[in-house]
C-alpha cells in the first residue's frame, strides 16, 4: 500500500472520527439532557411550569417523575442529567453534583420556620420560647451536614436531631420532665430534612418543657400536612416561606425573604389562624442540579445558559 493511499485512508478515519465526536458532542447538548423532577415540582407553580415561563425554555423530552432519593443517584450514574434538588441537601456534595445558579431570581426564598395552630399556643405558650431557641442557628452548612448524615450514612434522623441539640446544649439528659402536663402533636412531610426538623422541634420541646410529644412524622407532601394541621391532627410541622406563599395561598412569587416572611405570617394568621415562629435560619430553596463534570464539559453555570443551550438547539 502506497504513502498515498496510507494517508487517504487516515484522513477518511480521522474524518469519520469527527463526525462521531460531533455526534456525540451533540447528544449531550439539550437534546440529549434527560430531565427528572419529583411530582411536587412538576406540579407547584413554582415548579417546573413556572420555571419554564420565566427562563422562556423547555425540555424536548418530556422530564421524568422520581421520588426524591431515586433522583439522586440516577443523576450521579448518568441515567438522567438535571434534576430539581434542595439548596441545603447533603447528596449534592456527597455525589460531586453542582446547583445551576438561579440568575433571575425564580425560586423564591424557602426560609424554614415553626407553623403552629394558634390554639395550640395559646394552651401550651412554653412552646414558642422553646422553639425560638432554634431560630437562627440552622445555617445552610449546618442542615446540608444533618442531611448528609442521614442521607448517606445511614444514621437516624432522631439521632442526628439527639446529637446536633446536645452538641451544641440545647437540651441536657437533666433537662428532661418527670411527668407530663399536656401534650403536643408534631407533624413533618415525607423527607430527611422535614424528619430531621421534626425530631429537633419534638426533643427540644420534650427536654425543656413539662409536655409529652406524639410524633407525625413523614406525613407527605405540602398540602397533607398542611391539611393536617389545620383539622388539628397535628399541631405544628415545620413550613417553608416560599411554599406557603406559593403553594398553599396562591400568590405571586416574592424575592425578599423580610417580605415573604411578613406576607405568609399576616395571611396564615388571619385565614387559618395559623402562627409563624421565628425562621430556623436556612433557606432550603429548589434549584436545578446536575453532575458537576457534565455541566463543566458543557459550559453550563446558570439556569439562563441551559435555557439559551435548549433554545438554540435545532
Amino acid at each position: 500500500m502506497s504513502i498515498k493511499t496510507r494517508l487517504a485512508i487516515i484522513a477518511v478515519i480521522v474524518i469519520i472520527m469527527g463526525v462521531i465526536l460531533l455526534t456525540i458532542r451533540r447528544r449531550e447538548t439539550a437534546s440529549g439532557l434527560v430531565p427528572a423532577f419529583n411530582a411536587e415540582f412538576l406540579t407547584r407553580p413554582d415548579g417546573y411550569e413556572g420555571l419554564c415561563r420565566h427562563y422562556e425554555f423547555r425540555f424536548p423530552v418530556k422530564p421524568r417523575q422520581m421520588a426524591e432519593g431515586l433522583m439522586y443517584r440516577a443523576l450521579a450514574d448518568g441515567a438522567v442529567d438535571v434534576i430539581d434538588a434542595f439548596s441545603t441537601d447533603g447528596r449534592i456534595q456527597a455525589y460531586d453534583l453542582v446547583i445551576l445558579e438561579d440568575d433571575k431570581n425564580y425560586f423564591p426564598p424557602y426560609y424554614a420556620a415553626p407553623l403552629v395552630r394558634a390554639e395550640a399556643l395559646d394552651e401550651y405558650p412554653q412552646i414558642e420560647p422553646v422553639l425560638n431557641l432554634l431560630a437562627g442557628r440552622l445555617s445552610y452548612e449546618i442542615m446540608q451536614q444533618l442531611n448528609y448524615r442521614v442521607d448517606e450514612e445511614g444514621h437516624s434522623a432522631y439521632d442526628v436531631a439527639f446529637d446536633f441539640l446536645t452538641e451544641n446544649n440545647f437540651i441536657t439528659l437533666k433537662t428532661r420532665a418527670v411527668t407530663y402536663t399536656g401534650q403536643v402533636t408534631i407533624g413533618s412531610k415525607e423527607f430527611s430534612e422535614q424528619e430531621i426538623l421534626g425530631e429537633l422541634m419534638s426533643l427540644i420541646i420534650e427536654y425543656n418543657t413539662d409536655l409529652r410529644v406524639n410524633r407525625k412524622l413523614n406525613l407527605g407532601g405540602t398540602l397533607i400536612a398542611f391539611e393536617a394541621l389545620k383539622a388539628g391532627d397535628i399541631d405544628l410541622y415545620a413550613e417553608y416561606t416560599g411554599t406557603g406563599l406559593v403553594t398553599i395561598l396562591k400568590e405571586q412569587v416574592q424575592t425578599d425573604p423580610d417580605k415573604t416572611y411578613q406576607t405568609v405570617r399576616e395571611m396564615f394568621l388571619e385565614n387559618y389562624n395559623l402562627i409563624w415562629l421565628r425562621p430556623l435560619g436556612f433557606n432550603n430553596t429548589y434549584t436545578l442540579t446536575m453532575r458537576k463534570n457534565h455541566a463543566r464539559k458543557l459550559g453550563l453555570k446558570t439556569i439562563s445558559d441551559l435555557a439559551r443551550m435548549v433554545n438554540n438547539h435545532p
